[in-house]
């Protein structure tokens, strides 16, 4: 039977079956029958979208925007905004830009685009959350929408999530059409509001409306979809979004109308997984045909007559006038700069940005700086073991001939609780970027360790094993450099040489046997590698993307005598298997799983691992996978010389919430922790802890134990505001 005989047939069985409780339930209220056509309804168009047919494998476009931004309010703390829309603090709040662009789409869901032209009274798009463009690479049969922000009403498990019922019955063009309208079963940021309208007997989507909220901003979305029996039947032909931002008494609003015109189109069974594309890459993970609109450097057009010829629709009067305004204000403000005429407000201007938002400047022949902001919550962390600890961070990049790249990021950090100060400058350059070979040094000053020797004789002393947390150990400041050499040998194998030198000085007297200057000499050899890894070529760079397979890590490090002064000796081994796997909807299962051991001779030593550490810096949600300890003691670290470690971590919306969701509706997703590490001739430790996400902050609660003694309670915040 072919396929669409298939799909007829089932649509008849599904809608005989929705019809008969019509018919049989006579005292029944009228919406519950409805509702049941409602879903059947969207049943047949999943149905249809999972047969593929229709359904588009590659095409490339033309994508024209045009859009207006209304700054409607704005007070003293406009500009205290992270990444704020930027205007001067006098003149327009009406603001106009136009784009033209070209796109590759190639299934399942690569957007490949480059902005061709830009004309307009503003340099930016106001985006909200950064992602705009997201907005206009919407596929209503996609399980997701905005990439992986949102659920979509139309994946295969949409019902668990919404509820739909049957709008309206229309005809248009003598068609009859369905107009579904449907709600979330609970208020959240992954959720969405609105209705399709479906073709009876094509059951494709003739427009799809969705509303709701994402980050800071609330938007409406309206795609108009092409007619049934056309090469567009399953693509979208337009884009109608509104954008609502409304912050600490500021509003602004926007406004975009975006419209595709398509050159060509394939029609073939499309691609359902990216091994797909590999398979038919004759086995290779080389993506780069998908990217080559991205790796074009070449700087959009800004003229008024590129457009005039190239726009599908012209512009409306309103949006002449714009354009007359903002070229007449230019005229004067070129006038006033002649005359030296000067501003006081875009002084304060320049002050706001530097205390909250990150300051970036370009300097020729010399390369681009960015400084974090002054003042930001984004900078700020707080750990219930470690308190309050603050960071920033200035980069300095320059790019060169033939993509090379040199990188300098110095960063400042102080912890409140512990009284540190901490210091860091790391660079790199990468000079032969086709196969990711570069120079890295990094020198800075670490966490303060104890010398294990002394540890040793105290033990040795009262004949037992002693919590290092518990005695009062001397402490040695901790200085470092480390220098090395990384080059990808083959496609997901990378090679690390290099040499790294420690400094350790006693911070007091109180132990005059061991009171001295330590030193280290050590060459240092790091093997990773991702089997299956996808990447692109940039131009000349290579750009890894994601891999189905994990990560494995294997480090070692050898300090040497006899180099440097007091020298010590150790050999230090650690491996380090990373993993995410997704489990479809926003659900991901993080795995992590460490060893390491320091092998030594009748020297002094110092347990100083590199992947089993406390980090004295704040960490976002997505640092490490969540493969961190929370309210390890940080002596822990430093103990033993042997670890072994597993971290779990579950990250789902809609875990333990959903009834509160009204109250929380800022969740974005929540997070199950599992975190335990082995050590020798102590009892095993294990953390469990429960987190949140948001757009503002996030937040994790936890509680560790050992083998059901010595429990505590414990959370950590770090500050996310337009950070995602």
């Amino acid at each position: 039977m072919k396929k669409a005989h298939k799909i007829g047939f089932l649509a008849c069985l599904m809608l005989l079956f929705a019809c008969l409780p019509m018919a049989m339930m006579a005292r029944t209220t009228r919406h519950k029958p409805i509702d049941i056509l409602a879903d059947s309804l969207i049943r047949l168009t999943v149905a249809r979208a999972a047969d593929s047919v229709g359904l588009a494998r590659e095409y490339n476009a033309q994508l024209y925007i045009k859009g207006q931004v209304h700054v409607r309010k704005k007070n003293i703390f406009y500009h205290q905004i992270p990444g704020m829309f930027h205007v001067s603090r006098k003149g327009q709040r009406k603001f106009f830009i136009e784009t033209l662009n070209q796109v590759h789409f190639t299934s399942p869901d690569i957007y490949d685009q480059r902005t061709e032209g830009v004309l307009g009274t503003t340099n930016s798009f106001f985006e909200g959350d950064g992602r705009l463009s997201d907005y206009f690479h919407i596929t209503p049969y996609n399980h997701m929408l905005l990439q992986d922000k949102l659920i979509s009403p139309l994946s295969p498990k949409g019902d668990k999530y919404y509820t739909y019922y049957l709008d309206s019955v229309f005809y248009s063009a003598g068609v009859q059409h369905y107009k579904v309208s449907y709600k979330p079963r609970v208020v959240s940021y992954q959720l969405v509001e609105g209705y399709v309208i479906i073709t009876n007997g094509a059951w494709s989507i003739r427009e799809m409306y969705f509303e709701g909220r994402n980050e800071m901003i609330r938007f409406k979305n309206k795609v108009t979809m092409g007619w049934t029996q056309t090469d567009m039947e399953m693509l979208p032909l337009s884009y109608n979004l509104e954008v609502f931002f409304h912050l600490m008494g500021n509003r602004i609003d926007a406004a975009y109308t975006a419209l595709m015109t398509y050159q060509d189109i394939s029609h073939e069974t499309p691609h359902q997984t990216l091994k797909d594309l590999r398979h038919e890459e004759t086995g290779k993970y080389d993506l780069s045909r998908y990217y080559s609109l991205q790796t074009n450097d070449t700087p959009p057009v800004r003229d008024m007559a590129y457009f005039r010829q190239r726009r599908p629709v012209p512009l409306s009067m309103d949006e002449l006038d714009l354009y007359s305004e903002y070229i007449s204000r230019e005229l004067a403000n070129s006038q006033d700069s002649l005359t030296k005429k000067k501003k006081s407000s875009h002084f304060w201007d320049y002050v706001g940005d530097a205390l909250v938002s990150r300051s970036r400047f370009f300097v020729k022949d010399v390369g681009n700086f960015r400084i974090s902001p002054l003042f930001n919550p984004q900078l700020l962390g707080y750990n219930h073991r470690n308190g309050i600890s603050y960071k920033m961070d200035l980069r300095y990049t320059r790019r060169m001939v033939n993509d090379k790249v040199l990188e300098i990021t110095p960063r400042l950090g102080y912890n409140f609780k512990h009284r540190e100060f901490y210091w860091l400058v790391r660079g790199y350059f990468d000079y032969w970027p086709e196969k990711r070979a570069s120079f890295h040094f990094e020198v800075g000053n670490g966490d303060k360790v104890y010398n294990n020797e002394v540890l040793k004789d105290i033990e040795a002393a009262m004949g037992q094993k002693v919590d290092p947390s518990e005695v009062n150990l001397e402490y040695f400041n901790h200085t470092y450099m480390k220098f090395s050499h990384s080059w990808e040998v083959f496609n997901g194998f990378t090679l690390d040489l290099g040499l790294n030198l420690h400094r350790r000085s006693a911070t007091g007297n109180k132990n005059e046997q061991y009171n001295r200057t330590y030193k280290s000499f050590a060459p240092m050899m790091r093997l990773s590698f991702t089997p299956g890894q996808y990447y692109y070529m940039d131009g000349k760079r290579k750009i890894n993307l994601h891999s189905s397979y994990p990560t494995f890590i294997f480090e070692w490090e050898k300090g040497i005598d006899g180099v440097l002064k007091n020298s010590t000796v150790y050999d230090r081994f650690e491996v380090d298997i990373q993993d995410d796997l997704p489990l479809g909807l926003q659900r991901t299962l993080y795995l992590r799983f460490g060893a390491g051991t320091f092998a030594y001779k009748d020297h002094l030593y110092f347990i100083d691992f590199e992947r089993f550490r406390r980090h004295n810096l704040p960490i976002a949600w997505s640092d490490d996978i969540g493969g961190v300890f929370h309210l390890l003691h940080s002596d822990i670290y430093n103990s033993s010389r042997q670890y072994l470690r597993i971290h779990a971590t579950y990250q789902a919306p809609f875990l333990l919430i959903p009834h509160m969701a009204k109250y929380l509706r800022y969740v974005m997703n929540e997070r199950i922790y599992f975190n335990t590490v082995f050590l020798p001739h102590q009892k095993p430790y294990y953390e469990v802890g429960y987190g949140i996400g948001t757009h503002l902050f996030d937040f994790g609660f936890f509680a560790s134990f050992a083998k059901q003694k010595k429990r505590e309670f414990g959370f950590k915040v770090t500050f996310e505001i337009f950070n995602r």
